[in-house]
């Protein structure tokens, strides 16, 4: 059997439904890569379960997937995934494979960066559009799309929250200087721009987490905090035009 098991975004966040099931597997492993995960979470698992989880690379999930899987044939097995294990669609290729293999499944969730950073936000989560990732840029691979994202969002009057990508080994997210010259360079290859300067955006740090940080500024002003950010994993919320109960909501955070 396998068990997708979501850990949630804080220390604590992990259901007693899902400490007692890591107790009794026979193979604890970590997604180790489409999200970060403090040692403190790390620890309060190994604490409350007696079970240290190994993290897995990317390639265990992908390329190595059948044999991932086909470990939890005879033997009970936990994979542990920070967030909601059914947001990423990682995850369910993780079930899908169960399936073909004839392997039982269950799934444990827990608290999602999506519904934390709208509600934290103030904005109505019914108008937000399509969520969208900022990824790493390298030499051949220079992707735009995210961009397009938030200009189809704004056409219909709808929020982006734009999400801020992780290493390729999860070892680090994307930091907030290397976000907005991203961010410059794509805009710099549309017709306009859609994210201006003067415009308004929410900026959300280490959202669930101990010391958490969420405040709206101008856009051109973003970078003005780059020490408070350092380190920590971001998320980027572009409102549409706000309603009065939105502006007000949100402008708990100036």
């Amino acid at each position: 059997m396998i068990a997708l098991i979501g850990i949630g975004l804080g220390e604590r966040d992990v259901s007693v439904k899902s400490i007692e099931f890591i107790r009794s597997a026979d193979i604890v492993v970590m997604d180790g890569y489409t999200s970060t995960i403090g040692k403190e979470s790390i620890e309060f698992i190994i604490k409350e379960t007696g079970k240290e989880p190994k993290k897995e690379p990317r390639s265990a999930f992908e390329e190595g997937l059948k044999e991932t899987v086909r470990a939890a044939a005879s033997r009970t097995m936990a994979i542990l995934v920070i967030g909601d294990p059914l947001i990423a669609t990682t995850h369910h290729i993780i079930l899908d494979e169960a399936k073909r293999q004839g392997i039982k499944t269950a799934v444990f969730h827990s608290s999602s960066i999506f519904s934390a950073a709208i509600g934290e936000s103030g904005l109505d989560i019914y108008k937000f559009g399509p969520s969208a990732t900022v990824p790493f840029w390298s030499e051949h691979y220079k992707p735009t799309s995210f961009i397009d994202t938030v200009a189809k969002n704004r056409k219909n009057g709808e929020h982006t929250l734009l999400l801020l990508d992780i290493d390729k080994d999860g070892a680090r997210p994307m930091d907030i200087a290397e976000a907005i010259k991203i961010i410059a360079a794509a805009q710099g290859k549309q017709d306009g721009t859609t994210i201006k300067e003067e415009d308004t955006v929410i900026v959300l740090a280490d959202i669930g987490r101990e010391g958490q940080r969420v405040f709206r500024t101008k856009f051109s002003e973003v970078l003005s905090h780059e020490g408070e950010l350092e380190g920590k994993t971001i998320s980027l919320i572009v409102p549409a035009e706000m309603n009065f109960a939105e502006e007000e909501a949100s402008a708990r955070h100036d």
